[in-house]
């Protein structure tokens, strides 16, 4: 999976995440330039999960991952789709490279949750 140029947005508490006033949540001042993930191998394959307790279910299967990526907090406005920042420090951050990570778990799927269940 490769993005660019996405807009961070968090919600800092699960009360904020369910404020319908702010559906994405609270624009955290921070801009992921690239990001950079890549699912490798297959360790297991579960299909068909079902946990009606708690309302999830899905078909998920578990591998290895390498990740990175380039975040920064603007040092002038940015406005964007969906993206006004204002004046910020110009902090950024670099993660090392993909091929320097090591994996010991990831996982990717498909799943239904909630009143989706």
């Amino acid at each position: 999976m490769h993005v660019q140029n996405i807009c961070v947005f968090d919600a800092f508490t699960v009360a904020n995440s369910l404020n319908t006033a702010r559906p994405l949540g609270n624009l955290v001042k921070g801009i992921v330039n690239s990001l950079d993930i890549e699912w490798s191998g297959i360790r297991r394959t579960v299909t068909n999960f079902s946990d009606s307790a708690n309302c999830f279910r899905g078909n998920f299967v578990e591998n290895t991952a390498t990740i990175a990526v380039t975040a920064t907090t603007p040092s002038n406005t940015v406005t964007g789709p969906g993206c006004v920042f204002n004046k910020l420090d110009g902090f950024r951050f670099v993660s090392g490279p993909a091929s320097g990570n090591v994996s010991d778990f990831a996982q990717i799927g498909h799943d239904h949750n909630g009143i989706f269940f």
